[in-house]
């Protein structure tokens, strides 16, 4: 029997099918034997009629800079509404299951509207629903402020909420559920042929997230290795394993091989705003001058412009989003050659 926290995010909630997967998971979790927590998004993306962004577009067509405290209340709603709409899912299924909220939860959280960061829960509050044989179904993405005002995390916060549930509980494994398997070397929707990985250590999906992967939020990868959680990401709609997200394991210990960091860790990619896109390419710490080279020939070749970074085992290259898919496929191919398959 495990402890586990299951995070669903917006695709994984966003209509009828999909929440279906996601009562599968509950039920294979419980069936198992787990004791089951779910953290959850809100529903879909921009023009979804609950999507955070959707919310937002609400009071932007209404105020230019709406203040911090109005905007959080209303992002917040999101959640709110998927909390209680899953928790109805699994009773109709036969699942005891109860909403909460950041308030109910405890999820305490400090710093800016918007961006705030969690440091807590109240573990009391959560395991007396778990240990009655409910569910708690726990608003991801919100936190309460130090006086008591309640704070959303930033994008991609859900994920980091899931991981402070998880620290609080002492969980054995935060699931992140979402729309691919796990993390792969470079988008597989931009890259087909970019493996999944069956592993990363904190450090390296930190550095992914940080320049742009957008498969789990940077500062849960930073909070799961302060609370020592193991992090799974996978798949809504497989059965995958996925990939775990945890600590290096020493070289002499059982299964090492697949604990360790690789020397090229992957490829991210982010848009700024302004019809660019910068694609970068992130290798192992000092590990990385020959692939950086590799990278810089293909970007070279390529005619995409170099950009400084303040991490010396990345590269990045700018170019026009138009053709950043072509950009990120030629250097996938440069550094995944074959006589660089080892780097891989």
């Amino acid at each position: 029997m495990a402890l586990v926290v299951q995070k669903f995010g917006g695709t994984s909630v966003a209509d009828e099918a999909a929440r279906a997967c996601l009562a599968a998971k509950v039920r294979a979790s419980r069936e198992r034997g787990d004791v089951t927590v779910l953290v959850v998004s809100a529903m879909g993306r921009r023009g979804a009629p609950y999507a955070t962004d959707t919310l937002l577009d609400l009071l932007g067509a209404l105020e230019r800079e709406p203040d911090g405290l109005t905007s959080d209340l209303l992002a917040s709603c999101g959640e709110v509404i998927s909390a209680c709409l899953v928790s109805a899912l699994l009773r109709a299924e036969g699942i005891p299951a109860v909403p909460m909220t950041a308030y109910t939860a405890g999820i305490r959280a400090e710093g800016m509207h918007g961006d705030a960061t969690p440091t807590g829960a109240d573990r009391d509050a959560i395991m007396a629903i778990a240990d009655s044989g409910a569910v708690p179904v726990i608003t991801g993405f919100q936190g309460i402020g130090p006086s008591g005002g309640l704070l959303t995390l930033g994008r991609g916060g859900s994920d980091t909420s899931a991981v402070a549930v998880g620290a609080a509980l002492g969980a054995d494994y935060v699931d992140i559920f979402t729309d691919v398997p796990g993390v792969a070397k470079a988008d597989p929707r931009v890259v087909p042929q970019a493996p999944f990985m069956d592993f990363l250590d904190y450090g390296s999906m930190f550095r992914l997230a940080r320049h742009g992967a957008r498969v789990l939020h940077d500062r849960s990868a930073l909070l799961a290795e302060r609370g020592s959680v193991l992090v799974r990401v996978r798949s809504t709609f497989d059965e995958g394993e996925g990939t775990l997200i945890g600590p290096v394991v020493a070289a002499s210990a059982a299964g090492a091989a697949s604990r360790q960091v690789p020397d090229f860790i992957g490829l991210a990619a982010a848009q700024d705003g302004a019809g660019g896109s910068r694609v970068t390419a992130i290798f192992a710490q000092g590990r990385g001058s020959p692939g950086i080279a590799r990278a810089a020939a293909a970007a070279a070749a390529f005619g995409a412009a170099s950009e400084p970074l303040d991490d010396p085992d990345a590269v990045a290259f700018r170019c026009g989003q138009e053709h950043s898919g072509d950009l990120a496929r030629a250097l996938f191919a440069a550094i995944a050659a074959p006589a660089a398959r080892s780097m891989v």
